[in-house]
This record gives structure tokens, sequence and C-alpha cells, in this order.
């Protein structure tokens, strides 16, 4: 209880207390550029936007680093999952003109889960997966299950850019990125909470991966024998 308190605490300052600084940092770089703009040379303006970038990067992180300390507060509310439409759902909003990626897409099951945190498992390695094979001349992602004694095992799979599999521990931890930000914009929080949703649901998350040919993230999801697999007839 009094960790649950602290982390209440922290959360609060977090969301309060240091986006006040960021707030004003970002308003006094839009008066120089907009009451002084005429008086900046190049490199001024070029500073005044670094300024404004990295703030909101700060804030993008603020926003993130909530998101995983109300992940590991809420209360999961299984219910029966259509992952298939699901994942489908996703895939129209991430990719809507559906015309670069070429998507393989394998029938997925029903699942007993919280869909709300489970959706946000999906959007995650789904749009990791577009953002890391993006720059490869034909993208290719594919999305499939495989069922197992009592689990069902999901994978996410990309022909984009990998990575070096020795440091792959850093993969779902907090703040740990495998490439820069200049090469892929992120935080470095997102598969964090991928991992901490999986675990909650008693589940493993893990990963495969090679320099310049692709990923595969898998996440498993407990299946008991009151809750057998439905799956779905095409």
């Amino acid at each position: 209880k009094k960790a649950i308190e602290e982390m209440e605490a922290f959360s609060y300052s977090i969301s309060h207390d240091l986006r006040a600084p960021l707030r004003g940092i970002i308003g006094f770089a839009n008066i120089l550029e907009e009451d002084y703009g005429s008086k900046l040379d190049d490199e001024a303006r070029r500073i005044t936007s670094v300024i404004k970038k990295n703030t909101t990067r700060m804030g993008s992180l603020i926003d993130d680093l909530l998101s995983f300390s109300r992940t590991g507060r809420q209360e999961l509310m299984k219910t029966n999952v259509d992952s298939d439409k699901m994942v489908k759902e996703i895939i129209a909003e991430v990719d809507s003109n559906r015309k670069k990626i070429e998507w393989i897409l394998h029938l997925l099951p029903v699942i007993k889960a919280d869909a709300n945190t489970l959706k946000q498992v999906w959007i995650n390695l789904v749009l990791n997966a577009v953002k890391y094979s993006g720059n490869v001349d034909s993208p290719t992602i594919e999305i499939g299950s495989i069922e197992e004694n009592h689990s069902i095992t999901f994978f996410v799979k990309d022909n984009g850019v990998g990575f070096d599999e020795k440091y792959k521990a850093k993969l779902f931890k907090v703040f740990q990125r495998l490439h820069t930000n200049e090469e892929f914009e992120g935080t470095g929080i997102g598969l964090a909470i991928v991992e901490k949703i999986i675990s909650k649901h008693g589940g493993n998350v893990w990963a495969e991966a090679e320099l310049n040919k692709g990923a595969v993230f898998y996440f498993s999801i407990p299946v008991d024998n009151n809750q057998k697999t439905q799956l779905k007839v095409k």
C-alpha cells in the first residue's frame, strides 16, 4: 500500500511539476521566433528549433513514463478478445493506404484477456514493425500465432533493420533503446509497457533478430482448460 501511494505521488509530481517548466521553455522559444524572428540569424533560428524539438521530446517521455506507471497499477478485466479483429483494426489505422507495406496476416484466435491493455501491446508491436522496416525497399510484416498446450504465442515479424542479439536484454527495459533517436524516433518505453502488460497476464515476451535482416517479437498468453481457444472459422 505504501509503495502504491509513493508511486501515485511520484506520478502526480511528474504530471504537474515537470510539465510546468516545459511549458515555459516552449512558450519563450515561441516568443523568440514570433517577436524576434527578424533579428535572429539562421543559427539562432536553428537553436530555437532544437530547443522546441527537445522540449517536445521531453513531454513525450513524461507521457510514456506516466503510461508505464499506470500500467503497473491497472487491474485486468478479462473478457473474450477477438485478436483477429483487433489486429486488423489497428493495421487499418496505422497503415491507412495499405500500399507500401505487404501484410501477411494469419488467422488469430479469440482469447481470454484484458482488451484495453492487450490493444496497447498490439499497437506498440505493430508500430515498431512499421517504423523499423520503413527504410527497406519492400517492407513486409507478418502476424500470426502458435497454439501450444497451455498458451497461445503471438508473433509480429518484419524484414527491417533488426538488432544485434547480444543487446536484446535491454529491449524491455525502461528508456533502453538499440537505435539512436536520429535513426528512429522513440522514447524507449513502449516495449517496457508491453512486457509489463504481458507479465500481468501471466505470459512472457521475447524477441529474435539479426542486424539488417529483420526482427520477430513474440508474446504468450496462458490458456487454462476452462478457457479453450476459440479459433474462428473462415
